[in-house]
């Protein structure tokens, strides 16, 4: 089964790409693993990595 591809407007991917690039260094600031900021964000480790990468396959709910 074929994903469908979502595409994002430039404006909204430098916000994305900032965001990502935030939370990273945050997470980096605290000294804190990807592994515990996932399970503290109740989500998967693979989500985290996705967000911090700037994938934007990331459903919203992973954000919040």
């Amino acid at each position: 089964m074929k994903t469908k591809r979502v595409v994002i407007f430039p404006k909204y991917q430098k916000i994305w790409d900032t965001f990502g690039e935030n939370i990273k260094l945050a997470r980096k600031r605290r000294n804190i693993t990807a592994i515990q900021l996932a399970e503290h964000a109740a989500i998967n480790r693979l989500t985290l990595r996705k967000i911090e990468r700037d994938n934007t396959s990331v459903s919203m709910g992973g954000l919040f």
